[in-house]
């Protein structure tokens, strides 16, 4: 196959995206490591510090949880076994805050632990629902309509609350549970909106339970091959490429970029291999700049790169950094976060910034 999505799971991430005629079009890591909004923990209660007015807690080894007092539910004290809800990750390595009160949300609908009653967003106020199927599951918790309901039929809203219900409870039940910590819960419809965004499109799988969950969905559409021979290092038009990802240089087309992360920001460079004929230095200079940029964008989206990013452009004239202040100004990336293209410095440098996760 030319073109088509993959899915890699192992033991320490899951990985994923499209290969478009034998190019790595897009790419997300997802580590298990890593800490994401919406994770759920079963957490250790390690440290109480009234000058902040919050608790420490174990997420896993090495890595704590920010708890105000504000987010605790009941009593606790040190040592205590405890789940908590991420809501908010900090820059610079910070513990990110945790709270008490849980939910987990599905397609059309949120489950919560903090509030009572059935609730319905906005969108939905003149939405034809029957309410009181709701309120006929008995749910000692909050039951929330996502406005995704628009459209779709009572009957399926209805079995995903209850399932929903049932997933929620589940994850209650294993508080008590051994080891502690232990993430225990993260949201898994990454993959589904993956899927649903690139409708139609043939994906590999590597795991059967991600197999299965996926072939059960009603949305998606895409054809799933499941394939457990199948691993990302070992397919040429993925792995060569993810395995640049850990160099901080990058050559290709006769074109170096050269990427320092530092704590305050990015800074990339751009060079050619290639001597530039002095007669069309700027024009040539333009070329590569213009190939540069496009691998650049590939590059930040890859390895996640977010903040302040400033680019050190091979130099061109006015007019040929005008044609390519336009050219960038075009481009549209293929990513979920807000990008801001700034222009060049008074030092020539050219200035980007993408929103941080």
């Amino acid at each position: 196959m030319q073109s088509y999505l993959f899915i890699d799971k192992n033991l320490e991430k899951v990985e994923y995206g499209e290969v478009f005629e034998k190019e790595l079009k897009s790419y997300k890591s997802i580590t298990n490591r890593n800490i994401e909004i919406g994770d759920i923990f079963r957490a250790r209660v390690v440290k109480k510090v009234n000058a902040f007015n919050c608790f420490f807690v174990e997420l896993f080894k090495g890595k704590f949880g920010f708890l105000d007092f504000k987010d605790v539910s009941y009593d606790i004290k040190l040592g205590d076994s405890i789940l908590v809800y991420v809501y908010k990750i900090n820059l610079n390595n910070k513990a990110p805050n945790v709270s008490m009160d849980i939910s987990i949300s599905s397609k059309f609908s949120v489950i919560s632990s903090k509030n009572f009653g059935i609730l319905k967003s906005r969108k939905l106020i003149d939405f034809k629902f029957d309410f009181t199927l709701l309120e006929n599951l008995h749910s000692k918790y909050g039951i929330k309509l996502r406005t995704s309901c628009l459209g779709n039929d009572e009957n399926m809203i209805l079995q995903d609350v209850k399932e929903n219900i049932e997933k929620f409870e589940k994850i209650l039940s294993l508080k008590n549970d051994l080891p502690v910590p232990k993430l225990i819960y993260r949201k898994d419809d990454f993959l589904i909106n993956f899927l649903l965004e690139n409708i139609n499109k043939k994906c590999i799988i590597n795991d059967k339970s991600i197999f299965s969950y996926l072939k059960k969905n009603k949305f998606i559409k895409n054809e799933l091959i499941f394939d457990d021979n199948y691993f990302l290092k070992y397919d040429y038009n993925v792995g060569r490429y993810v395995e640049n990802l850990k160099n901080k240089q990058v050559n290709f087309k006769n074109i170096n970029i050269v990427i320092e992360n530092f704590e305050a920001l990015t800074v990339i460079d751009v060079n050619s291999k290639k001597n530039l004929e002095k007669e069309n230095k700027s024009k040539n200079a333009l070329n590569v700049n213009t190939l540069a940029i496009n691998e650049i964008i590939r590059q930040i989206i890859f390895r996640d790169i977010s903040g302040v990013i400033i680019i050190d452009f091979i130099n061109m004239d006015i007019e040929d950094k005008k044609l390519f202040e336009k050219i960038i100004r075009n481009i549209n990336p293929f990513d979920d976060r807000k990008w801001s293209f700034y222009g060049f410095t008074k030092t020539g440098l050219y200035e980007i910034s993408r929103q941080r996760r």
